[in-house]
């Protein structure tokens, strides 16, 4: 029993812990099934996941189900100092604590 519980310890510890279900066209994505919207997020909790100009799409397409991008998630953008600029559609209607902290 000890061996078996080890043996998933060893596994479970060596797996990345992703911050994102979806990553489209450049842009990490967190998804919602029963609502069909996405929600901008970061890669990892290391943050800096994004660089240069990025542009939001208003929809999303994945596993030939489109999702409307209503939202940049919680420190999103945290960390970014190599972002330039954002564009942001209209179809964004909330933006999370820290979404934009330490950029410069």
């Amino acid at each position: 029993m000890k061996r078996i519980l080890l043996s998933l310890f060893v596994v479970l510890s060596s797996c990345n812990a992703w911050a994102y279900d979806a990553y489209i066209d450049g842009i990490y994505y967190n998804l919602n099934s029963s609502t069909k919207t996405a929600t901008v997020t970061y890669k990892t909790t290391s943050y800096n996941s994004y660089s240069d100009d990025v542009i939001i799409p208003s929809s999303v397409t994945c596993s030939d189900v489109t999702y409307s991008v209503t939202s940049i998630g919680q420190a999103a953008f945290s960390s970014c100092t190599g972002l330039t600029s954002i564009k942001i559609p209209n179809s964004v209607t909330g933006i999370g604590n820290y979404a934009f902290s330490s950029c410069i």
